[in-house]
């Protein structure tokens, strides 16, 4: 399934714990690097901070 990042041997998922892969040769466990589902909170913020000095402003 994968490479060992220690040994470079093969890995496999490991049956007992979704998302987790363990190597066959020097039994090394990890979880790979998943992807994020979303695009992030930025455009998110950047809006809720601009409309936060807009307000601020209103206020003096």
């Amino acid at each position: 399934m994968g490479q060992c990042p220690q040994c470079g041997g093969s890995a496999e998922p490991d049956p007992e714990h979704s998302g987790v892969l363990w190597c066959l040769s020097c039994w090394l466990v990890w979880t790979p690097p998943r992807e994020r589902s979303c695009s992030g909170y930025r455009p998110m913020l950047i809006t809720a901070l601009r409309r936060l000095d807009d307000d601020r402003d209103l206020r003096r």
